[in-house]
């Protein structure tokens, strides 16, 4: 962009206020003459972060920030000075008449496909509330529960089933065909084909309220995704926006807590029940610039997953990443009975559903120990070991020193451990190198070798092999089950790939794999005959083995409390049940045994 005027510059500000501006990302209360806020460049308790209105001016009294709106958003946005401009001179609807011809038609595109969503996602609604098409669709809705202040809240939508309809629309209103190809509408294959038929239609706005791209939900019940996002395009990138964080904005800046779901439903589910500030990712793990979103309206955020293994192993990365971010996190249940909250919705109505959410939760902190207890034996060194390395990442991501001393003494007392040995290993592990870094010796890969690897990994190759059958032994195995981490890191990615419907090829399962020596191991399972040789058989056996070791842990830790109860003098009672627990472990272990030697 060529040289803006100050004349521009001073437009601008006069149309705009620095704290319109600042209040959009930070929560502003008048003190003393100021405004003040959390600041939204570094973690902090106390606000610090000031804004001397009069003066256009925002200045911290911690990290030592400061500048005019426009430095603003090029922190904010991670933009140049000329792009933040911009962005402020739309908003202000100040027009720049100096600008380069790539930006000019950078611009353009933008706001040509801002302007197409827009449409679209008003047709879509159209479409859903007034026109006999979408008479299957409203259907849907009030069965799963969905009041009509919804639709309208989210601006809900349908996509008919009619393939043609779409592209005959849009061409109609003179859109062309290349910008329709790149607009994420069509298929890559057929750019006349659209990407969402006969489905629900979810818009995801951005913060502002524009709308980048859609969620479709399958009505037809004959497509191999249930659910599907528009592709990554100039306007939209999933893994820097939320579902709900438009329709939970004003919430969120009265002052009303933060809470993470699993998919558009619950975030549908938990307004209809009060709870407005429910947001969630879109169709991939929680990251990074999506925690930093949040971290703009709340530095508190409550998480609230599906009860299955692969819905709790994202609340244990979710944890660590908003920590990462100084959000303080808690975790919530529905209890047994429930999976999330739309099934809750749907069988009981929005007022159980408020009512199951208005007990407390457990911190992120303890919820990472309490998960690693229910997985390791806490009576053996090596279990205490396990424990120490499912917190660990917790602690790697707090930046308070003093806030990660305190939580090595909690962890230390119940590990019932010297705070200097979990220190000493933590140190150790701290001043090795990460693993992030791509070094040559980090990124190797080892060969695959069968008759080497660890019976979880065997069963979970396996089973990726012949995907199939993980939907019937998800039931006799869960994650936490799973000792070896690449075992578990295969589970999350077949648990994922049947949420979409079942992924059914090869390469799709491999794009979801990052760790390279996973993919380097899955790629060459995929062209060994062993895995796919009677599967059944060899998972059942695999799976019987593995649920004989869970036996096996459960028995040492009974023995174990038995023998401190003989010793402590615990009431009689209190004794006898774990004799009766102890009776029916070794009925099983005995039972699984004989199994496993008659197979």
């Amino acid at each position: 962009m060529a040289k803006i005027s100050d004349r521009v510059l001073e437009q601008i500000k006069a149309r705009l206020s620095l704290s319109e501006v600042v209040g959009d990302y930070v929560h502003l209360t008048a003190r003393g003459g100021r405004l003040w806020g959390h600041c939204p460049f570094h973690e902090e308790k106390t606000p610090s972060f000031s804004v001397v209105e009069d003066q256009g001016f925002y200045y911290c009294f911690s990290c030592k920030r400061g500048g005019s709106m426009f430095d603003f958003i090029m922190e904010m946005e991670k933009v140049s000075f000329a792009e933040s401009v911009r962005m402020l001179a739309r908003r202000a609807n100040v027009e720049i008449e100096e600008e380069s011809e790539s930006d000019r038609q950078s611009r353009d595109l933008k706001e040509t496909l801002w302007d197409l969503y827009d449409k679209i996602s008003n047709s879509f609604h159209y479409l859903l509330v007034s026109s006999r098409q979408g008479e299957g669709a409203r259907a849907y809705l009030r069965a799963r529960g969905v009041s009509e202040a919804m639709w309208e809240r989210f601006n809900l939508g349908y996509a008919p089933s009619d393939a043609s309809w779409l592209h005959s629309f849009l061409s109609e209103r003179h859109y062309s065909d290349g910008l329709l190809a790149d607009s994420g509408l069509f298929s890559r294959k057929n750019p006349h084909y659209p990407l969402f038929v006969d489905r629900l239609m979810f818009p995801i706005r951005n913060w502002q309220g524009q709308c980048l791209g859609f969620g479709g939900r399958d009505l037809s019940n004959t497509s191999k995704a249930k659910y599907i996002n528009t592709p990554e395009t100039v306007i939209y990138s999933k893994k820097y926006n939320l579902f709900g964080v438009y329709e939970a904005l004003s919430a969120l800046k009265g002052g009303r807590d933060v809470i993470l779901c699993e998919g558009n439903f619950d975030v549908l589910a938990l307004h209809q029940a009060g709870l407005d500030g429910a947001m969630a990712p879109l169709g991939t793990s929680f990251t990074v610039e999506q925690a930093k979103l949040v971290r703009r309206y709340s530095d508190k955020m409550k998480i609230l997953f599906d009860s299955d293994s692969a819905g709790q192993s994202a609340v244990k990365k979710t944890v660590v990443i908003a920590q990462g971010e100084g959000i303080a996190t808690t975790v919530l249940s529905l209890g047994p009975g429930a999976k999330d909250p739309s099934d809750l919705l749907q069988s009981d109505g929005e007022e159980a559903l408020a009512r199951t959410l208005s007990s407390g939760g457990i911190d992120g902190f303890h919820y990472l120990v309490q998960s690693a207890l229910n997985q390791y034996d806490i009576l053996t060194s090596k279990g205490k070991s396990s424990i120490f390395g499912v917190v660990r990442p917790f602690l790697d991501a707090t930046g308070s020193s003093i806030e990660r001393q305190g939580l090595v003494k909690e962890l230390a007392a119940v590990l019932d451990v010297d705070e200097s040995s979990i220190l000493d290993d933590y140190s150790q592990q701290r001043s090795s190198p990460p693993k992030t870094v791509q070094t040559e010796e980090v990124m190797a890969t080892t060969a695959l070798n069968p008759a080497a690897i660890t019976v979880d990994l065997y069963a979970m190759l396996t089973l990726v092999n012949n995907r199939e059958l993980f939907l019937r032994m998800r039931q006799k195995l869960a994650v936490e089950d799973l000792e070896d981490e690449e075992a578990q890191a295969l589970y999350d990615v077949l648990e994922e790939a049947a949420r979409q419907g079942g992924v059914t090829q090869d390469e799709s399962i491999l794009q979801m794999i990052n760790d390279p020596q996973l993919y380097s191991d899955v790629a060459a399972s995929f062209t060994m005959e062993e895995f796919k040789l009677e599967p059944q058989k060899i998972v059942q056996e695999a799976v019987g083995r593995i649920q004989l070791r869970v036996y096996e842990r459960q028995r040492s830790s009974i023995r174990r409390l038995l023998e401190l109860s003989l010793h402590d003098g615990t009431a009689f009672d209190e004794i006898e049940e774990l004799l009766r627990d102890k009776s029916e472990i070794d009925a099983k272990i005995a039972e699984l045994r004989d199994r496993l030697e008659r197979q």
